[in-house]
């Protein structure tokens, strides 16, 4: 009994250290705790806003459809569509043959005088024909009055082959999945050729070999390549038959087969997706000193190659046009196309063309880490750190970032949606302006030193305003040409901005959406985020950074574009200015000529202007801003952040 007791001790002693070890490292708490909390909530978001956008676009494009049959029964059915303009739009002549090219989504055919049957015709491989087949059906059974006998005995016929049919199921599950096993094939033997060299200790002796370090590298990342690649195969043909005999056995009426051809054809999607991901991976765990730290540090990267992945299997997105450039994204919907057997050509090749080219740029990335002298020896990096302490860490804050997310995700919004005034007073001076001086409060900095808070030249106050009154324009119709947010989204912001009863006045307005958030929102983001970011990454990855995690912290995405570069800009002011203070002077000045604009209902207006004068507004939008970015750059680099 007393050795049971004494060896019980030791495992419970055990459990204590590794708990304690664990817990003591912050970046296993980021990644147990906080990451999840971040990564979930917006990967949720980003699928419910891309489903509902989706569900909308479907809503609101009408099916084509015809009806064949005798004319008096064929009058009176068309009659009933033509009572439904925003469902069915009736052509006059069709066929099944149109069905089947694509020229008509759906085809009612009516049997002679007397027979009392209808057959609808639509092609089950395209989602516009099955949406179609539901419409008809609903009109059919809508003839006669409700608790009348049915008129027509009704009958389906889909005229895509089984091998389309094939194919459209697998295109609903198969991209996603393919996507999540080829990262998921990248992402261990990247940690093992990096991090895992570093601590079983033979880098050195690799790096020392007569071998250039760029073709070591090279190694590594085709080696991490065919790893990737052979998983995603492996997986894509392992689930396109585990798939097929799934919808067999829910339903055993139907022998569809395998499309090989098709499932093979979606496989080119494979080894580009291996090659990017691949060479992410390497680029990131090159600057990992230990196998747990590389974990740490990719897992994030895993998270956010996944969220472009959601959008494109949940969404109603086409190869083509800025979709095809987006990485992750446009391999998604390539793999879909294919597996539907109609993937455009220059869509194809504009996704395996961005794909590689990002993959180079990762590689180039990689590249330059190998070539650092600090690959090896990273103690100077530290050492300079601990000489400098005043700037955040890199690390302070992502922790801030994720914190303040969290905070706005769980407690703020609830409260918004009860009270938006009191909600966003709450949110912005208490949620992110508190977080800040609490950061500096425990940190034992000083907050005018944390944020920045220097009196700027003249000129910097200038060209911040120009920059605010002017690059919300560009902005704008950059965004309207790239990714136009819905109407519905913009006459939401607009009642809830600027209530119809007149409850609240302009002055009261600009103070609750222009002056807070300049304030609350810059001391957040242009503060101890931008300058922990600067401390890890150079100016332009700092900038663009922080202005992707300011557009995704709004939390809309089809926001997210001009958020984010409103963002970008706002870094470039508060950074080459040495000061907080233009940048808060720009976002101030910018939220308040949009507020003015639809106090006014200036904004409808704009709304309407033709395409020649979007492209001179844009034009001098962006020559303005340009303007004010040159009045803002300063020439003393010791004032920068």
């Amino acid at each position: 009994m007393t050795q049971l007791s004494q060896r019980l001790t030791h495992v419970l002693l055990t459990l204590g250290k590794e708990l304690r070890e664990s817990l003591r490292d912050r970046r296993t708490l980021a990644v147990m705790i906080l990451f999840p909390l971040v990564v979930y909530p917006l990967l949720s978001l980003l699928a419910a806003q891309v489903a509902v956008a989706r569900d909308k676009t479907r809503e609101a494009r009408p099916s084509l459809v015809a009806v064949l049959g005798p004319d008096g029964m064929r009058d009176e059915l068309a009659a009933r569509i033509r009572e439904r303009p925003k469902l069915l739009t009736l052509v006059e002549r069709g066929r099944r043959a149109d069905v089947a090219a694509g020229r008509l989504d759906g085809l009612v055919q009516l049997a002679d005088a007397g027979a009392s049957r209808a057959e609808i015709v639509y092609d089950a491989s395209r989602e516009e024909s099955r949406e179609a087949a539901e419409r008809l059906s609903d009109v059919i059974a809508s003839v006669l009055p409700k608790g009348c006998a049915p008129r027509f005995s009704l009958d389906k016929r889909s005229l895509a082959p089984e091998a389309g049919v094939g194919g459209y199921l697998l295109s609903k599950v198969l991209p996603l999945l393919v996507v999540l096993m080829v990262l998921l094939g990248a992402f261990y033997p990247a940690i093992d050729v990096t991090a895992g060299e570093r601590e079983r200790g033979t880098l050195e002796t690799i790096l020392s070999s007569p071998i250039r370090r760029f073709d070591l590298l090279l190694g590594k990342v085709l080696a991490v390549t065919a790893l990737a690649a052979l998983t995603g195969l492996l997986n894509l043909a392992s689930m396109s038959v585990t798939l097929i005999q799934v919808m067999q056995l829910a339903d055993p009426g139907s022998a569809l087969p395998v499309p090989w051809t098709r499932a093979a054809a979606a496989s080119a999607v494979v080894l580009p997706s291996a090659f990017l991901f691949a060479s992410l991976f390497v680029a990131v765990g090159a600057v990992a000193r230990g196998f747990k730290e590389a974990q740490h540090l990719l897992t994030p990267v895993y998270f956010l190659s996944i969220a472009p992945a959601v959008a494109g299997a949940v969404g109603e997105y086409r190869l083509a046009g800025l979709a095809a450039w987006i990485p992750c994204l446009n391999v998604t919907l390539l793999a879909r196309e294919l597996l539907l057997g109609h993937a455009p050509f220059l869509g194809a090749l504009a996704a395996l063309a961005s794909t590689v080219a990002c993959g180079c740029a990762a590689l180039a990335v990689a590249a330059h880490i190998y070539g650092s002298e600090r690959f090896v020896d990273p103690g100077p990096r530290e050492r300079r750190s601990r000489e400098n302490p005043d700037p955040p860490t890199a690390g302070q804050a992502m922790f801030l970032y994720a914190l303040a997310f969290v905070l706005l995700y769980f407690l703020w919004l609830p409260l918004q949606r009860r009270s938006l005034v009191l909600g966003l007073l709450v949110s912005e001076w208490g949620g992110l302006l508190g977080l800040v001086v609490l950061f500096a409060v425990f940190t034992r900095r000083s907050l005018p030193d944390l944020l920045r808070i220097v009196r700027p030249p003249p000129r910097c106050l200038a060209g911040a305003a120009l920059v605010g009154l002017s690059a919300w324009a560009g902005v704008a119709i950059l965004s309207e040409w790239v990714s136009p947010v819905p109407k519905e989204v913009i006459e939401q912001l607009r009642r809830s901005l600027i209530p119809s009863d007149g409850s609240r006045g302009l002055w009261a307005t600009l103070a609750l959406v222009a002056l807070t958030p300049a304030i609350c929102e810059e001391a957040l983001f242009r503060g101890p985020i931008l300058r922990g970011l600067r401390t890890r990454a150079g100016p332009a990855a700092a900038v663009a950074l922080t202005g992707l995690l300011f557009g995704v912290f709004h939390l809309e995405l089809s926001r997210i574009l001009p958020t984010a570069l409103l963002g970008i800009l706002l870094s470039l002011v508060a950074l080459e200015s040495g000061s907080i203070l233009p940048a808060m002077l720009a976002h101030f000045l910018n939220n308040a000529s949009l507020v003015v604009l639809a106090f006014f209902h200036v904004d409808e207006k704009l709304a309407t202007i033709g395409a020649t004068a979007s492209v001179l507004i844009l034009v001098a939008s962006a020559a303005l801003t340009a303007l004010g970015l040159l009045l803002v750059h300063s020439d003393n680099r010791q004032a920068r952040l």
